[in-house]
């Protein structure tokens, strides 16, 4: 998906601006790289139970795991960002048009 992703970015702006492009590829990549972890954890820690393990003498109070509701909120972000990346993808160009040497050289004769 990475790979298919920055040939999307290099076929969509000109040769000239082909190397900002890709670097705001990256930089959007790192930054989704260090806050979905960051949210996630949030998520994970707010939304815990504790295990309840059952003894012969009763009950025992267990570790506190993350339940259900934590999952469920990670999942609903994620498809809320998965919705806003497709709704971006419909504001990408097309491939860029290559110059013709014609306009290469009336450029260079001017």
């Amino acid at each position: 998906m990475l790979t298919a992703m920055i040939n999307v970015v290099i076929q969509s702006v000109e040769q000239s601006q082909t190397g900002i492009a890709t670097r705001m590829n990256t930089e959007f990549r790192t930054v989704g790289g260090a806050v979905g972890p960051a949210i996630t954890g949030v998520f994970l820690a707010a939304y815990v139970s504790p295990l309840v393990i059952q003894t012969p003498r009763g009950p025992v109070m267990g570790p506190l795991l993350p339940n259900a509701t934590a999952f469920d909120y990670i999942f609903l972000v994620g498809f809320g960002i998965s919705v806003v990346a497709m709704l971006a993808t419909l504001l990408i160009k097309g491939p860029a048009k290559a110059e013709q040497p014609e306009e290469l050289l009336a450029v260079q004769e001017s």
